[in-house]
């Protein structure tokens, strides 16, 4: 029954953080479209920066949904583990939520605030958005980089533990995972809509006008974005070098062990599914370039092409996100093994030996009864969500 609890967590959060993604990507566009509209008196760019605050609103109340299921499923599931890294990490946790409650009221003031206030009032607000959306994984990496390893884990004297927050910040594999993470959102996000408008345009042809502004403006940083993942992404796999277990777990079936430990689980397929996913994109986008060069830069192969290359990029971020997370099954810290728990101070040395195992979950959570009724509700809960975007969208 442990993959009931595993599936869940990775049902939702998977969902969650594709969309947490382009969420991100589209912050930052959305004002930086409106703004060019502006100033160079195109009411198209500022049309099609119009239809997309439409799509970010939507994609954040849907991302909204699924990561509240993940955390309730976390805390049903793994309760005490749960408990105790949400007060040990209660300040990178703080810094997102802080980011959040901007980004929504952000949100919330730059839609109304369309026609209603100044130009300057609402670019301000616009920057808050796209500012406030990049720092949302400030937090949240921190705590990805804690769960590789515990950087900052300190104990008082009467042996309980606490964050030392400084030397968090010092985790060797933050700052790869942070980049890395802003970089892919704002790829994403820009490959999403040119994808977004290019699957319009093959709907209906009127909204031709829109995926071709989409790809004056972005078909160039995107490719940018796509070759800058390549080092940032090695970067990070390298701050990994340091952790045996989660290294070998990602690399090992291509030949790439570190230490006497070898493979636990080898995940090296995602990582290749990865690969192939972002060279899909890569070609996709080059193809693009390639038909403008010859005169057909707008047209029914490059919508095509463009649609592709989003699926990709959804295929590309779910795929890493997942391999970044399975390569340490079973252990919610990848460093801490049994033998690196044993060393910690009384009694956490005999708690966390069985906290921090994804197979040590809630029974009770997992009961056929429970996990029946939580698949009905989550059904009806995708087919209520999916109706509110076929009324929001497409419904005329």
């Amino acid at each position: 029954m442990v993959m009931v609890s595993v599936f869940w967590l990775a049902f939702n959060f998977g969902i969650h953080i594709v969309l947490v993604n382009i969420i991100i990507g589209l912050a930052v566009l959305v004002p930086l479209f409106k703004y060019f509209g502006m100033k160079r008196n195109d009411s198209d760019l500022v049309n099609l920066s119009r239809k997309m605050m439409k799509w970010y609103a939507i994609t954040y109340g849907v991302a909204g949904v699924f990561g509240t299921a993940f955390t309730v499923f976390l805390f049903s599931f793994y309760p005490f583990f749960t408990d105790v890294i949400g007060n040990l990490l209660l300040v990178p946790f703080g810094i997102s939520i802080v980011f959040v409650g901007l980004n929504f009221f952000s949100l919330i003031a730059y839609w109304y605030g369309w026609d209603h206030w100044s130009s300057k009032t609402h670019n301000l607000i616009g920057i808050l958005m796209g500012a406030s959306a990049i720092m949302i994984p400030f937090g949240f990496r921190q705590v990805f980089a804690f769960l590789n390893e515990p950087i900052g884990l300190s104990f008082s004297s009467t042996n309980q533990p606490y964050l030392n927050v400084i030397t968090a910040y010092t985790n060797p594999t933050f700052w790869p995972i942070y980049f890395k993470s802003i970089d892919g959102a704002l790829t994403a996000g820009m490959i999403a809509t040119m994808g977004g408008f290019g699957l319009i345009y093959l709907i209906n042809s009127e909204n031709k006008k829109y995926f071709e502004k989409s790809i004056n403006m972005l078909l160039l940083p995107s490719l940018i974005g796509l070759l800058l993942m390549i080092p940032l992404g090695f970067w990070y796999l390298e701050s990994l070098s340091g952790i045996p277990y989660k290294f070998n777990n990602i690399m090992g079936g291509l030949g790439w062990v570190i230490g006497n430990d070898g493979i636990s689980y080898n995940f090296s397929w995602l990582f290749v599914l990865s690969m192939i996913l972002t060279a899909i994109q890569v070609l996709a986008i080059i193809y693009i370039f390639y038909k403008g060069i010859k005169g057909s830069l707008i047209s029914k192969g490059t919508a095509y092409s463009s649609v592709v290359a989003a699926a990709s990029a959804v295929g590309t971020i779910e795929s890493m996100e997942m391999l970044n997370a399975f390569s340490q099954y079973p252990r919610f810290i990848a460093s801490l093994g049994n033998q690196q728990i044993a060393s910690l101070p009384y009694p956490w040395n005999i708690t966390l030996s069985t906290a921090l195992n994804l197979t040590d979950y809630n029974s009770l959570a997992a009961a056929p009864f429970a996990t029946f009724f939580t698949s009905v509700m989550m059904a009806l809960m995708i087919v209520v969500l999916g109706i509110f975007i076929y009324v929001i969208l497409f419904k005329k």
